[in-house]
């Protein structure tokens, strides 16, 4: 798998994501990328998990800023696949670089 395609989730219009045995189609409205280094909310209630996403802002000498990038709302299933697919996406990218591919 080439690098720009290896940790891609399809995340692109006209594409479908497999639920089941349903196609659905995906849609993107174009909501812009947003880094966030800050988790501003992190609870459960009723098996519905709420996770809020910050950017850090420092400018100069000013107070720093916590922007608001995202509030999610996600449910115990989503949130388990979330859980197992970060982990293994934490895991390869903890992996020592394998020096004797280099050049």
């Amino acid at each position: 798998m080439d690098d720009e395609n290896r940790n891609e989730v399809v995340v692109r219009s006209g594409r479908t994501l497999q639920m089941g045995t349903e196609s659905w189609e995906i849609r993107d409205n174009g909501t812009p990328v947003q880094y966030v280094d800050l988790i501003t909310e992190a609870r459960e209630v009723n098996k519905v998990f709420y996770v809020s996403f910050a950017s850090a802002i420092i400018d100069g000498q000013n107070p720093g800023i916590a922007s608001i990038a995202t509030r999610l709302r996600i449910d115990i299933g989503t949130a388990q696949y979330l859980h197992d697919l970060l982990e293994k996406l934490i895991q390869n990218a903890l992996m020592p670089t394998d020096i004797t591919k280099a050049n």
